[in-house]
């Protein structure tokens, strides 16, 4: 228990951790295997993948195509009638808006890789998508994920989903209109850790979350987060997980029907900076 009241705490946690390294950019071992790739961005555009980011995947990939469920959202305001992904101006990729977690306009095996930062929790359905993600990436290719640690942000007064209910999730359909965690997402926020304040019309954003998706129906420890990248059948090639509030996983798509091992990566799974 830290003699230092939240306030005070949190930006001395974060000198400290700036002090060994936590806000430089990530080993080229994440982002080589995507070097020259046809890449698709669910949400975005991200500032870690682009230039001078954390795993700059932006600069390195042959093209990255994106997809919005909307063109306009609480992240950005897109033309509905533009067909280019230009993040920060520079056209690199096709942008699609497909609010369906099936994907049905994109083809099998497409892309050679998927990337995505801090989505995976605003899904209702999480397994439905990486079930899709597999279908639209050529057998072998990789997923980059980001997904933000429940210690470092506003979730930390919430319990860690469990894979069970994950996969109840998945068996039920669950439909992103489901309201499951908007009271628990509303009640057990922590303030200490968001610009925003509980006005009438931040609460209302989240009661609308079927058309606003700012709710994060789910929230993940950087087990939790491995275990369920386990369970879909990727291969974990890397993963690391960095101050304030984020875990990046770089896994592979299987070849064929068989499970990776990734039994050593599961039972050494380092904490990060949450959890010591």
């Amino acid at each position: 228990m830290s003699i230092f009241p939240e306030r005070l705490r949190w930006p001395l946690s974060s000198l400290r951790w700036r002090i060994e390294g936590h806000y430089r950019p990530l080993p080229s071992t994440f982002t080589a295997p995507l070097q020259g790739g046809q890449i698709l961005e669910i949400g975005g555009p991200s500032a870690p993948f682009a230039t001078g980011g954390m795993v700059p995947v932006y600069p390195l990939a042959a093209s990255v195509d994106n997809n919005q469920f909307a063109a306009t959202s609480r992240w950005h305001s897109l033309d509905p009638e533009t067909s280019t992904f230009a993040p920060g101006g520079l056209p690199i990729g096709r942008q699609h808006y497909i609010d369906d977690l099936a994907l049905p306009a994109i083809a099998d095996n497409t892309y050679d890789a998927e990337i995505s930062s801090h989505v995976i929790e605003h899904l209702a359905d999480p397994l439905r998508a990486f079930e899709t993600w597999k279908r639209i990436t050529r057998p072998g290719g990789h997923l980059l994920m980001i997904a933000p640690h429940f210690r470092g942000t506003f979730d930390r007064k919430r319990r860690v989903t469990t894979l069970s209910h994950l996969v109840e999730d998945y068996e039920r359909g669950t439909p992103e209109s489901d309201a499951t965690h908007i009271d628990e997402s509303i009640e057990l926020h922590d303030f200490d850790r968001d610009v925003d304040r509980p006005t009438a019309s931040w609460i209302a954003e989240r009661r609308s979350n079927v058309s606003t998706r700012v709710v994060h129906h789910h929230v993940f420890s950087t087990s939790s987060l491995l275990a369920m990248i386990d369970y879909v059948g990727l291969e974990i090639l890397q993963h690391t997980t960095r101050f304030p509030h984020d875990i990046y996983v770089l896994g592979r798509f299987p070849v064929d029907a068989s499970q990776p091992d990734n039994v050593a990566v599961l039972r050494h799974v380092d904490p990060g900076p949450f959890d010591r």
